[in-house]
């Protein structure tokens, strides 16, 4: 197969990230784009200078709760040798819903430069890929090379559909129709796990509550698995790292968005394999998304401190003290008045204590043989909600021990394997909290 250079457009560190080397020079993010004309361009859609193919791949639904669209342009060895062996090549791609008059303003611009000749047989790739809301679509894609002036132009359409049965049919009602991920890039093109839209997560319950979201973001470790599959690899482990901290980052980001009207939310991102907590914060209006990508930047999944390794046992028994910390305080006894009256003197209730409602997830985990299993004890008389969100990454997340350590709690527990199981699962958590 040829040797090609992928310029890609990603967000979130592994969230959707395309892995692929850079031969040419990506300057998307450090120089500035040429004025493209795009709507007069657009408007001679049979204007083909450099002749390239354009695929839109099928919309999938992310772990963000946003649907994903992914767009390639690939410019093929003939057209590269128009080029010659200096170019700057940009791609402009523009969207517009069906029975719109404009183009949307939102739109991505990715370039690449190059000042020696490729291989005879190389081809250039562009991948972006953008969230984009149920309907059917106009897409326009502009390729110009700012150093020849030659273009091209093509004009595509491609729809969205919704959830069947959508669970939370108005969680997007407040995003943007259409965003694309350069708007969570830095100057480096480093991904940053940031969008600026929120979705729409209200947390409706008559009485107050205190939500604990607790999340484990160590890398999964191997564990038995039918014979072929095997994960020992560190180039395995790497990537299943990458995919479980795609999923657990993901829940966080939607998860920050709950709207707690009566009450308030603690977010705690663990890692038990080391037995720390590498991010918390109580969640206002916004969570830190730089401070929480860059702790998270920290966890080398090929690497774990021997005090860690030594002390593995411990892994259940910091879960069981991190919960525990995290429990209400048991509810003194009171004095029940002879009137029926709560023993106040002056006759008003007091201000009741938050339900305290704990949503742990994490993929499956196995603790070290030996390790004490002993259940999180609640205490006595206190009235606590649990769930527990179990994110299975394949065969090798069969076995978990998290249950066990969970099960005094009486947790609600929720297997999943994809995005769609994740939001039935908040829809019935939402639910829950509304019927208190």
């Amino acid at each position: 197969m040829p040797p090609r250079t992928t310029i890609a457009v990603f967000l979130l560190a592994a969230l959707l990230s395309v892995a692929a080397p850079l031969s040419a020079q990506d300057i998307s993010s450090r120089e500035a784009p040429p004025e493209i004309p795009f709507e007069a361009w657009i408007a001679d859609a049979k204007h083909v200078d450099l002749p390239c193919s354009v695929k839109i791949s099928s919309a999938r639904l992310s772990i963000l709760q946003r649907f994903v669209v992914e767009f390639r342009v690939t410019v093929p060895p003939k057209a590269l040798a128009l080029l010659g062996p200096t170019y700057q090549l940009f791609l402009d791609v523009r969207l517009k819903p069906a029975g719109d008059a404009g183009w949307l303003e939102n739109h991505d611009i990715s370039g690449t430069r190059l000042t020696e000749r490729l291989p005879k047989q190389s081809y250039l790739e562009f991948s972006l890929q953008a969230l984009v809301q149920p309907g059917e679509y106009k897409a326009g894609f502009i390729l110009f090379d700012r150093i020849s002036g030659l273009r091209s132009v093509a004009l595509r359409t491609f729809k969205v559909r919704p959830l069947n049965d959508d669970p939370l049919p108005e969680i997007t009602r407040d995003v943007p129709v259409v965003e694309f991920f350069q708007r969570g890039l830095d100057e480096n093109r480093e991904p940053l796990p940031e969008l600026h839209s929120r979705l729409w997560i209200p947390v409706e319950s008559q009485r107050p509550v205190r939500i604990e979201l607790l999340v484990n973001v160590a890398p999964p470790e191997p564990q038995p698995f039918p014979p072929g599959q095997s994960i020992r690899s560190s180039r395995n482990l790497s990537a299943l790292q990458q995919r479980n901290v795609a999923r657990m980052l993901g829940i966080i980001k939607v998860l920050s968005q709950m709207e707690v009207a009566n009450g308030s939310l603690h977010i705690t991102a663990m890692d038990l394999q080391r037995r720390t907590v590498v991010f918390e914060q109580d969640v206002g209006s916004e969570l830190d998304w730089l401070r929480l990508h860059g702790s998270l930047k920290q966890i080398n999944p090929l690497s774990i401190p021997v005090q860690a390794l030594e002390g593995r046992r411990q892994n259940a028994a910091f879960l069981r003290e991190l919960l525990q910390q995290r429990m209400p305080a048991a509810p003194p006894a009171r004095a029940h008045a002879e009137n029926g009256g709560n023993g106040g003197s002056d006759g008003h209730s007091a201000s009741p204590e938050p339900l305290r409602v704990f949503i742990v997830a994490s993929c499956p985990v196995l603790f070290e043989r030996g390790a004490d299993l002993s259940p999180v004890k609640p205490p006595r008389g206190a009235d606590i909600r649990v769930y527990h969100l179990q994110y299975q990454l394949g065969f090798s997340n069969l076995w978990d021990d998290l249950p066990r350590v969970l099960r005094e709690l009486a947790p609600r527990r929720f297997e999943l394997q994809n995005p769609e199981e994740f939001r039935r699962a908040l829809a019935r958590i939402l639910a829950d909290l509304r019927a208190l």
